[in-house]
């Protein structure tokens, strides 16, 4: 399992969503808001550890509208020095990455919504 966590995802849509990760967690995420990801062990979101297509059913956090709209996916690549990726669809996406994220064991992730409901996810380290 990484060792980066998932403090806080920001749902800057006018539409309300979800998240879930295959470590167990789940949540609301309201529109226009910060919501802090607490996890069921307290401990933040783990990012789940994925380097490639064959593992990411298992290995991944899911972000959905609730209208289903758009939906984006997260994970950790762990055979590239633990680089934080992003799909802006529910399935495994290569060649979307937040450089440097693996320098830092925190982040938030803010996702925002284009007039075609193309999702765009933006990382902040701490």
């Amino acid at each position: 399992m990484s060792n980066v966590r998932l403090w806080a995802i920001g749902n800057a849509s006018n539409i309300a969503a979800s998240f879930s990760s295959t470590n167990g967690d789940t949540g609301a995420l309201p529109a226009n808001a910060i919501t802090h990801t607490g996890g069921s062990d307290g401990d933040y979101i783990r990012m789940p550890d994925c380097s490639g297509s064959q593992y990411f059913a298992d290995h991944h956090i899911s972000i959905s509208a609730n209208d289903g709209s758009w939906s984006v996916s997260l994970w950790d690549n762990d055979q590239s020095s633990g680089e934080v990726c992003w799909s802006p669809t529910s399935n495994y996406a290569d060649g979307y990455n937040f450089p440097a994220s693996q320098n830092s064991p925190n982040c938030t992730i803010l996702i925002e919504v284009d007039s075609n409901n193309n999702p765009t996810c933006y990382w902040a380290p701490f």
